[in-house]
């Protein structure tokens, strides 16, 4: 099981051919509504693709709460953790979607950042594999901030897989946090924007602490960059698609590759599951109710298995195509990668 913390969200989508001025007007071409959120849009592509998977966090006591409650729990996301906050209204996001696929974002926080500690946390934890967490929860040191470094903490001294994807928003307002942060995980994801950001587009600067393990450059089009403490370099392709809308592809992205690491798979094989998942996430609007899931993810990878430009890549292509039929791990047993030696720098 993954467990994931984070904010929960109701997404606006508004497709607009481009973005208006300052005190301008534009008109949209379509309009979606989405439950989302960073970690909640990885919890529910977990759980697409056979991964059961739990979230952590709150909405607020009011229509659109109740509303992302149902969304979330229809994706086969487990909500036993998410908490209804009479405090603040749900949390949401208006998402400015322009022909290329790309997105603005205009966020109002609302009850995400009132998630709590509570005993049902720790009992999720006791079943989960993987324990992975979104950076706006470390936007503000409220509750939400402490329900997810306690929960880290633990997560950590039971041998989980612990990842964070810090987000652009928390690289920019609560760097130190993200730091401090990343220094506690196994696996940490970032955009190229991001590792600019923190260690001046330089990531392997990460790995001069004692974590994490891994660190992945997400980088879109060009798919992704891996390296590992021991020397491990990687670079692995993106698969060509239709983008309609970008949002939640790095979220997609890192429920492929920590299922992929879990089930003790090979960083390239994980590359490429997160690349697939990444690549079909932005194929749709949104993720939460969209995401194209499994069989889509599986026929992606046996398309470019058979196709002659990803010969190099056959082995890690055929192993990524057997995770999506295998088992997760017991948590006794499970040995991934991210749990090989360690050595400080």
């Amino acid at each position: 099981m993954l467990l994931t913390v984070g904010d929960v969200t109701v997404d606006l989508f508004l497709a607009l051919p481009r973005l208006p001025d300052s005190g301008g007007d534009v008109h949209g071409s379509q309009m979606r509504l989405r439950a989302g959120g960073s970690a909640a849009n990885t919890a529910a592509v977990a759980a697409a693709l056979g991964w059961p998977a739990g979230l952590i966090g709150a909405v607020g006591t009011d229509p659109l709460g109740e509303w992302a409650l149902r969304e979330l729990a229809a994706a086969g996301v487990e909500i036993s953790n998410l908490q209804r906050r009479p405090e603040a209204p749900t949390s949401l996001i208006a998402i400015l979607v322009t022909p290329d696929g790309e997105r603005t974002m205009i966020s109002y926080r609302g009850a995400s950042r009132l998630a709590a500690l509570n005993p049902t946390a720790w009992e999720s934890l006791d079943r989960a594999t993987a324990f992975h967490f979104s950076g706006y929860a470390l936007l503000d040191e409220g509750p939400l901030f402490h329900t997810a470094t306690a929960l880290l903490h633990e997560a950590r001294r039971r041998g989980r897989l612990c990842a964070l994807d810090p987000g652009l928003p928390a690289c920019r307002m609560a760097p130190e946090a993200v730091r401090a942060a990343a220094r506690q995980v196994d696996v940490l994801l970032l955009t190229e924007a991001e590792a600019a950001l923190l260690f001046a587009s330089n990531p392997c600067q990460a790995l001069q602490e004692e974590r994490p393990r891994w660190v992945v450059v997400k980088q879109g089009a060009r798919g992704c960059q891996v390296l590992g403490r021991m020397g491990e370099t990687l670079q692995a392709p993106a698969f060509p698609v239709a983008a309609m809308d970008t949002t939640g592809a790095g979220d997609a992205f890192a429920a492929g590759f920590l299922m992929a690491m879990v089930r003790g798979a090979s960083p390239a094989a994980a590359a490429l599951l997160g690349n697939a998942a990444g690549a079909l996430a932005c194929t749709v609007w949104g993720i939460i109710g969209a995401f194209p899931g499994r069989s889509a993810v599986r026929g992606l990878l046996a398309r470019a298995r058979s196709s002659p430009d990803w010969r190099p890549w056959g082995d890690a292509l055929e192993e990524a195509l057997g995770l999506l039929g295998s088992e997760p791990p017991d948590i006794s047993t499970a040995r991934g990668p991210w749990m090989r030696p360690r050595p400080r720098s």
